[in-house]
């Protein structure tokens, strides 16, 4: 799959997992923001955008006067229109990772950013974004695309979902071919479960193969097929087969 989604209810520490997931791939070539809270005396009173090259800019507060408003929130739109549309285009030309934190309504209240966002997504590198699970049309049709994981985030699976997705991107940004070609034959079959046409034994046996090759590749790293594939393909297998 091209992109990920991570999707889970406010505060269940979806940024928290985003800064996990950029730390690790520190020196590659990735790009994007984070959606951090603004706190006085313990209070949540706004939210900073943090671009992953160091700016951290005002997205929204609840004494802004000026700007939509979301929630208790008002939104300074520029900083969107300003600050993370050119985010977006710089990764769309240069980034082999863009990180969007969040795809929420504040966010979405950019005209310009969406649009930013849904090239991204079209033509753009792998995208790994947080989104609520409160409907909204742009994002509920974001979570129908087929070259889309959705991964749910909760308390009782966040350990295990940042143990598989730092394995998952840094295997993503690895310069070393075996390792490439292991991703490309995961694709693969990652492209056999969305289709919803290749009968179970055919995907079975594929993934058998990828077992193997990693086994070979990597003899003293007896999980690494699970970490790296297992979850994912089932996963999928939910999202789109759904038997």
């Amino acid at each position: 799959m091209k992109h990920l989604l991570i999707v889970g209810r406010p505060r269940v520490g979806k940024t928290t997992l985003m800064k996990r997931l950029t730390d690790s791939l520190k020196g590659r070539t990735i790009d994007g923001f984070l959606t951090e809270e603004m706190r006085e005396d313990d209070q949540r009173v706004g939210f900073w955008l943090s671009s992953l090259d160091g700016r951290q800019v005002l997205l929204a507060h609840r004494r802004m006067g000026l700007g939509p408003r979301v929630g208790a929130y008002h939104v300074n739109l520029s900083v969107l229109d300003q600050v993370a549309v050119p985010i977006v285009e710089r990764a769309i030309q240069h980034a082999f990772v863009l990180f969007l934190d969040e795809l929420g309504r504040m966010e979405l209240m950019s005209p310009a950013f969406q649009s930013a966002a849904q090239r991204a997504f079209d033509q753009g590198p792998s995208v790994v974004a947080t989104a609520g699970v409160q409907p909204h049309p742009w994002l509920d049709a974001l979570k129908r695309r087929r070259d889309v994981e959705l991964i749910p985030l909760t308390q009782a699976n966040r350990g295990a979902v940042e143990e598989e997705l730092a394995a998952r991107l840094q295997a993503l940004c690895a310069e070393d071919e075996a390792v490439r070609a292991l991703q490309r034959h995961a694709d693969q079959i990652c492209e056999l479960i969305v289709s919803g046409d290749v009968p179970l034994i055919d995907i079975e046996i594929k993934q058998a193969a990828l077992r193997d090759a990693v086994v070979r590749a990597f003899p003293e790293k007896q999980a690494l097929y699970q970490l790296l594939f297992d979850s994912r393909f089932r996963r999928l297998w939910q999202q789109f087969r759904h038997d």
